[in-house]
């Protein structure tokens, strides 16, 4: 036996004096720290042991050695050690508690004693002596591998639960007396009580730091008239012992007129301005561009409050949380891994967000040695040396008590919010109040001061039944009298778009006028066009105070843009009940609040400049009639003469037909005698020259006629006459052709025909134009023909569209050459090729292009049109192009149009279905 260890002492002598110590360290201090570690001495002093040790157990079943005393260092220290919760098997600890049962062990005669303090059945309460039995193989390796050979185990219950161990060591063989074993159980219940009462002290200053961080808090938040939630913010995060937080909250108005308020969730909408943030510490990083520049806008807080219930979430570890996932990229740059969410609801109305950062922690436990943490020990542990077992990035817990905490701080924010929303509302309404009662007054004598302005303006512009004095008198007394930038006058046209009638007029001096938009600009609006006036029809003013703030699409804001457009009035004016044109006033400065008065003051002066242009109308109308009658009577002498010529050429054309006709006789019964007439003509010389040759001396008289009449040269020049006459009659032949294939009378039906040929033929009807002549040289006409199949037309109205277009062609060629000084090298080109109609119909297309000097643009677009010319009187009728066209577009569904650039040229195209319409449409 140990000479420490003496196994008779007078326990029962010490033992009162060790347990009144005890019972007096306890009232003397509530600090539990020194209680233990004072009972740890005192118990090991008692016993005689070398190692007295308290071991507290954790929430997890682990436990800890928090007190200790050692003899002499004869043990080593376990003193801060872990020991998992594998050391104390299950049945073990439920005896602990159930029975709170007494364990000594002695490792040399391989005996366990226990002494329960309380049946295991029935639960009363029994003193019994130790009863021995065989202690466990595996225990006793555990013991000895700490160097224990006599252990001594009472447990240390607190609420019925398992606190803790009250252990003795020593290291040799030991017993132990039933005295000894009711003083340690006597001291434990000491330790009970002073536990009771550390706890009961934890909790006093636990509670009165919570109260005294609350009283902080508040002091800040409810000091009307101001509120401070910068320093609230930082004092609540320091409370929690956070590295960061966040105040977010609504910052919406009240309409005073609709006593509204935005939801929250409304105010938290993309691209809102009516939210307030307050940050402090580490923040997430929100990645650029985002449409979610606040982690408040994701929907994950919205979700987890849409019962309405706003209670305290408390996330311990947010990479853990499958509804942060969305959430959770904006958090890893950074170490915070705990949030706490604390919604600030005022009866039931939520008013913003409260959250508190941690960071994640990295932990150290000392274990007595080695021991795997997944499995349960199977073996005895061989080692109890120091094994250290370090974690990184570790999530740390909210406690209850953080939690009710968090939850009475988000009453104290939003009670301070909702009380200073409610004062300045009523501040608002007093402000308001008095604004209205002063705007009143103010409108009340701008009105009268209206009214004048409106009699002076009607004044005025009924002093005059010009049109234009009415404008400039409007525009100017407008300006002056609302201070504008610009005033002016639109008129709609037939296709309601529009242009500027009268001048823009600049209020300020300082206004630079450098994008004026001039009298008679045209400015078409696609709004106005598609609904023929628009809001205007119904006799509605529309006013703008930024164009920026209105919705207007892109293309309208770069007209708006491009004259320095910022804000403007527009009021109808109607000429009766037809939506006539807009008086306009413009801002250009900046935008510009246009008050109602001054709205209304605008549509009055529309309205009365309505009735003055109808007035003025009504005696432009009786100045006018005169002088159309007059007109009509010119235009009906001209109609008449145009008539008459064009009866001319349809009858000339009948005329051109008929002369054909009877020439074509004539010359053909010419034509098929030359041939007799040649072969006639070479007999009667071949026989005269064999008279010659057999008798070569005639008589007096033969000879003498011969002599008379040129034998010689007669014999030579009557085949040349004859072949001569063939060339002309031939020619002949050829004009009278044209001359029928141009007039058609006879294919008034349509048929089948050959393009070319009529064109060929109108050709050599205008040859004439086309030569050399003495002031010019001749017009070259090249002819691209295509490989094109027969066509089904009118031939002769196709030959006269030829007719006309060449025409035309030559006559601005022969203008375009007389007048500059050098030769022009005049060419028209005609080509054709297959095309393709709209429907996929085949068609033919003809192109004639001249060089000439081209055609305006203006003029371009009038030359179908009837009775149009640019030829001087007496030279063009102005029909020809109006009659090509309705022969090409509506005889034949084809299409006839003009390009041209002036100074390169001018080129007709003429494009017809190669089969009439109607056979497609059969055939379809």
């Amino acid at each position: 036996m140990s000479p420490i260890a003496q196994p008779n002492l007078q326990v029962s002598l010490d033992q009162e004096s060790v347990l009144r110590r005890i019972t007096t360290r306890i009232r003397q201090s509530l600090e539990l720290e020194d209680i233990i570690t004072a009972t740890t001495a005192e118990v090991r002093a008692l016993l005689g042991t070398e190692r007295v040790m308290i071991y507290k157990f954790h929430a997890d079943g682990s436990g800890k050695v928090i007190a200790e005393s050692i003899y002499e260092n004869r043990l080593p220290s376990l003193l801060g050690l872990n020991f998992p919760a594998d050391d104390i098997p299950p049945h073990a600890r439920e005896l602990f508690i159930k029975s709170k049962i007494r364990s000594v062990v002695n490792v040399e005669s391989g005996q366990i004693g226990q002494s329960p303090l309380h049946n295991l059945e029935t639960g009363e309460q029994i003193s019994e002596e130790l009863c021995y039995r065989p202690v466990d193989g595996c225990h006793l390796e555990y013991l000895k591998a700490m160097g224990v050979k006599s252990s001594v185990v009472a447990p240390i219950i607190y609420q019925d639960t398992l606190w803790g161990l009250l252990v003795s060591h020593h290291s040799q063989a030991r017993d132990i007396s039933e005295q000894e074993l009711e003083a340690m159980q006597m001291i434990v219940d000491q330790l009970s009580v002073a536990i009771a009462q550390s706890n009961l002290l934890t909790q006093a200053r636990a509670t009165a730091q919570r109260e005294a961080v609350i009283n902080r808090i508040a002091t800040l938040l409810h000091s009307l008239p101001t509120i401070v939630l910068q320093p609230a913010l930082e004092a609540a995060v320091k409370a929690f012992d956070g590295v960061g937080g966040r105040l977010c909250l609504r910052n919406q108005k009240l309409d005073l007129h609709n006593s509204h308020h935005k939801s929250l969730a409304e105010c938290l909408i993309p691209g809102s301005d009516d939210i307030r943030l307050y940050t402090y510490g580490q923040q997430p990083v929100i990645p650029e561009p985002t449409i979610y520049p606040l982690i408040e806008q994701y929907s994950v807080w919205q979700v987890h409050y849409q019962s309405h219930e706003y209670d305290v979430w408390a996330i311990s570890d947010l990479y853990q949380i499958p509804a942060l996932r969305t959430l959770q990229p904006v958090f890893q740059p950074t170490k915070i891994r705990s949030i706490l969410m604390i919604p600030l609801a005022y009866r039931q109305q939520l008013l913003g967000y409260l959250s508190i950062f941690r960071n994640e922690i990295d932990t150290e436990t000392l274990w007595a040695g080695q021991h795997d943490p997944d499995q349960r020990q199977l073996y005895p542990r061989l080692s109890f040396e120091l094994w250290r077992e370090s974690k990184k990035a570790q999530a740390q817990e909210w406690t209850i008590a953080e939690i009710e905490l968090a939850t009475e701080l988000g009453k104290h924010f939003a009670s301070a919010i909702q009380q200073y929303e409610l004062y300045q509302q009523v501040q608002a309404f007093n402000e308001n109040l008095e604004k209205q009662v002063q705007k009143r007054t103010l409108e009340l004598k701008h009105t009268t001061e209206q009214q004048q302005a409106v009699f002076g303006v009607i004044t005025k512009i009924r002093e005059s039944l010009d049109t234009e004095t009415i404008f400039k008198t409007t525009t100017k007394e407008v300006c002056q009298l609302i201070k504008a930038d610009r005033v002016s006058v639109y008129r709609f046209n037939a296709e309601w778009g529009g242009e500027f009638v009268g001048d823009f007029e600049a209020a300020s001096p300082h206004w630079s006028n450098e994008s004026k938009l001039g009298v008679n600009l045209v400015w078409n609006d696609t709004y106005l066009q598609e609904t023929e006036g628009g809001r205007y029809r119904y006799n509605e003013t529309f006013a703008v105070d930024d164009i920026y703030k209105m919705g207007f699409t892109q293309c309208h804001l770069d007209n708006l843009e491009e004259y320095q457009i910022h804000a403007f009035i527009l009021a109808p004016i109607l000429f009766g009940q037809k939506l006539w044109g807009l008086l306009a006033v413009y801002q250009h400065s900046g935008p510009r609040h246009w008050k109602p008065s001054e709205v209304n003051f605008l549509t009055q002066i529309a309205a009365q400049l309505g009735v003055a242009l109808q007035q003025a109308e009504l005696l432009s109308q009786t100045q006018q009639q005169a002088e159309k009658l007059t007109q009509a009577l010119q235009h009906l002498q001209q109609t008449q003469t145009q008539l008459i010529q064009t009866e001319k050429m349809s009858s000339l054309g009948q005329l051109v037909a008929g002369v054909a006709h009877e020439i074509n006789n004539p010359v053909n019964f010419i034509y098929g005698n030359l041939c007799h007439v040649n072969e006639y003509a070479t007999d009667l010389l071949s026989l005269v020259e064999l008279y010659q040759q057999q008798f070569p001396d005639g008589t007096a008289e033969i000879l003498d006629l011969a002599d008379r009449i040129d034998l010689e040269f007669l014999s030579e020049d009557f085949p040349k006459t004859l072949s001569s006459m063939q060339i002309g009659v031939e020619r002949i032949r050829q004009i009278v052709m044209s001359l029928r294939n141009f007039s058609r009378l006879d294919e008034a039906e349509m048929k089948a025909v050959n393009i070319h040929e009529g064109i060929d033929s109108t050709l050599l009807i205008l040859q004439h134009r086309v030569k050399a002549k003495p002031e010019s040289p001749a017009i070259q006409v090249i002819k691209e023909y295509g490989d094109i199949p027969l066509v089904e037309c009118y031939a002769g109205q196709m030959n006269q569209v030829f007719m006309n277009v060449l025409s035309n062609a030559i006559d601005a060629l022969e203008d375009y050459r007389k007048s500059p000084s050098q030769p022009h090298n005049s060419q028209i080109t005609i080509r054709s090729s297959i095309g393709e109609l709209e429907g996929k119909i085949k068609s033919v297309v003809i192109r004639i292009a001249d060089n000439g000097p081209g055609i305006p643009e203006n003029v371009r677009t009038r030359i179908c049109d009837p009775f149009f010319t640019t030829k001087p009187v007496g030279k063009g009728t102005g029909l020809g192009l109006s009659i090509s066209y309705g022969i090409v577009v509506d005889k034949h569904g084809g299409v006839f149009k003009c390009e041209s650039e002036l100074g390169v040229g001018t080129e007709f195209c003429i494009e017809i279905p190669i089969q009439h319409l109607n056979y497609h449409k059969d055939a379809q």
